[in-house]
């Protein structure tokens, strides 16, 4: 019998989980280097090959690999779940190939399947239950919220899943916390992923049909979301560490004479990562000429125009995440990153990180107060804070809860993994 299915599709990570008729679920190892690991980067990676009217594709850890190795060359393309909900995102040339944002996801998930064979793992189905967070990122409004469904089903169906159900990511995971849980308890879930926070209130345990045990989560007491994630943290550091040794902030001398500021929106592209790419097109590669020939410092300039022509978006953001990992349990970090002529090696504080992320923190505060405005419930009745996700490893993410629900009701497990997990459990629930 085919195991029931769970895909995590994450902005940053992405994981599977299986499950047979009875037991708990097992996660799907990936291959990487040296090794296998249940968690696979949501990245694609074209290269041109020799000969071969077709670029050759890889994703996950293989895509980073051969990215890495090629210094580059070809196309990586990051952070695919972003664009779900965007009217502007339909299509993209690559290598001489017009490709749809539903091709580029039914390509990873092919990839993810022939991974999963290639590390020894089952053959995957044509059903699966399949995460979505409360709200994708960058979605204004309902027809956003459709359309970022609609594309997500498409890519499924592209893919062979051809039966799909979705669920919210933070109902996943409470599937996991639950199967831990020996009494009832009103559990604030807090799922922090790469692009959005999302938050479920949910009654579970013994007494209340646990979700692990067949429960059509229909004690789920109120969810909200928000499009904030550790993408936006990076950005933050981006903007502070990064972008003002490559211009920003800096003036040019315009054609007509007189002085301009040198262009906001080129570093915008800067601090989302998978966008990036679009800076690299004729136009803007002649607009960056002009600039550096009258900039106030053009060397800056001539920084950027090299992070632009060379595709750095991977290597800035790996320097990036290794200095908030650091800022994650360490008073300081270091953003390091060397690819003469950029080179980049910046001190940065906890306290200055998480003065560049207090917008974010202020959001994700006021997403928790809705939720639990709307379940008309106090934070002094919330038994336990479940938190999980990559970002819920960030000290200010963690501080924020416990301030406000009391340090000895958070706890986590599983970061990167228990949507998963959950995933698999609501699978055999809805097909089993």
């Amino acid at each position: 019998m085919e195991p029931f299915i769970g895909i995590d599709f994450g902005t940053t990570n992405s994981a599977i989980g299986l499950v047979g008729p009875h037991g708990p679920p097992r996660l799907v190892e990936f291959p990487v280097p040296g090794g296998t690991a249940p968690t696979w980067r949501s990245v694609l990676y074209f290269e041109p090959v020799a000969g071969v009217r077709e670029a050759g594709v890889s994703a996950g850890a293989r895509a980073i690999e051969r990215y890495l190795a090629n210094e580059g060359e070809g196309r990586l393309i990051l952070s695919i779940k972003s664009h779900l909900a965007s009217r502007l995102f339909t299509r993209t040339r690559i290598l001489g190939r017009t490709w749809t944002l539903e091709d580029l996801i039914a390509t990873f998930l092919d990839q993810a399947r022939a991974a999963v064979r290639a590390a020894g793992g089952p053959e995957l189905g044509r059903r699966a239950v399949v995460g979505r967070p409360v709200r994708y990122w960058g979605a204004r409004d309902d027809d956003d919220e459709t359309r970022a469904l609609t594309r997500m089903r498409a890519a499924l169906s592209e893919a062979g899943f051809d039966e799909v159900v979705f669920e919210y990511e933070p109902v996943a995971a409470a599937a996991r916390y639950a199967a831990t849980l020996e009494r009832d308890e009103l559990v604030l879930i807090a799922d922090f992923g790469g692009g959005t926070s999302d938050f479920s209130l949910v009654r579970i345990g013994p007494g209340t049909g646990r979700l692990d045990a067949g429960s059509d989560a229909d004690s789920i007491l109120a969810t909200g979301g928000v499009g904030v994630g550790g993408d936006s943290f990076d950005g933050r550091v981006v903007d502070a560490a990064v972008a003002p040794l490559l211009g920003k902030g800096g003036e040019y001398e315009v054609a007509m004479g007189g002085r301009a500021p040198v262009p906001a929106w080129l570093f915008g592209h800067l601090r989302r990562w998978h966008q990036l790419s679009f800076l690299k097109t004729r136009q803007n590669l002649h607009l960056l000429d002009q600039i550096a020939h009258g900039a106030d410092d053009p060397a800056a300039i001539a920084r950027l125009i090299y992070v632009v022509e060379h595709d750095l978006g991977m290597p800035l953001h790996r320097a990036v995440e290794a200095a908030k990992i650091e800022l994650s349990s360490q008073a300081d970090g270091r953003l390091t990153l060397r690819r003469p002529p950029l080179v980049i090696d910046e001190s940065i504080a906890r306290d200055e990180f998480e003065a560049w992320i207090g917008e974010e923190l202020g959001r994700i505060e006021a997403v928790i107060d809705e939720v639990l405005a709307r379940a008309g419930v106090s934070a002094g009745e919330v038994d336990r804070v479940f938190a999980t996700g990559g970002s819920s490893f960030v000290a200010a993410v963690r501080a924020l809860l416990a301030t406000r629900f009391g340090a000895e009701r958070v706890v986590g497990g599983e970061e990167l993994t228990s949507v998963a997990w959950g995933l698999a459990v609501r699978a055999r629930q809805r097909f089993g």
